[in-house]
């Protein structure tokens, strides 16, 4: 973020909708602190590495919480 950007948080309430198949297109909303709503549109690229990301942000929690049973 610049300077004099703000950062706004966003909450992602669970649903999707698909735009196409073929493309693979889809879209996302979140629900921000700021009590509007950011659709994020997706298509397949974009959404395989989202799903990466994500993958990688879990293995993160599973290995914090593997390391507080031990």
């Amino acid at each position: 973020m610049g300077l004099g950007s703000t950062t706004v948080q966003g909450e992602f309430l669970g649903s999707f909708s698909m735009a196409s198949i073929e493309p693979l297109l889809g879209v996302f909303e979140l629900s921000t602190s700021a009590g509007t709503t950011i659709e994020v549109q997706l298509d397949r690229y974009s959404a395989e590495t989202l799903m990466s990301a994500l993958a990688q942000f879990l293995a993160q929690g599973q290995a914090a919480e593997f390391d507080d049973g031990m």
